[in-house]
């Protein structure tokens, strides 16, 4: 069901590109209006009538939400998956056996450690 609705939903998402790429551009809306030119009949320019593709422009973006919306409802999550990166390494891969030990505890056998120095300055 899911695969159907995903192959209508791409032919409406190309068609309403083709439907917008083919509409001549106004050439006075809101761009010319900021830019200092006014229209007379308002500030957004006036209204014209609606074309053909206009309405197609606009039934084809009412198809694609409706289409986004009932594929994000229909989307069938499973909860037993891993959804992040770390999740499916440590599925794969098991949680590591053992801690790093804290920077304050003195290594075995190392009688020259002095518990002010920082870890990182012991001689490797």
């Amino acid at each position: 069901m899911t695969a159907v609705l995903t192959v209508i939903h791409i032919i409406v998402c190309i068609l309403l590109i083709v439907a917008v790429l083919m509409q001549s551009g106004k050439g006075g809306g809101l761009a010319a209006s900021v830019g200092g030119g006014l229209s007379s009949s308002s500030v957004l320019g006036g209204r014209a009538a609606t074309s053909f593709l206009s309405k197609v422009t606009t039934y084809l973006a009412s198809g694609f939400l409706v289409m986004c919306l009932l594929l994000a409802v229909l989307y069938d999550d499973d909860a037993g998956v891993p959804t992040s990166a770390t999740e499916r390494i440590m599925d794969s891969q098991g949680s590591p056996l053992t801690t790093p030990a804290p920077f304050d505890v003195a290594p075995v056998g190392d009688e020259g450690y002095d518990a002010d120095e920082p870890a990182s300055a012991l001689p490797q």
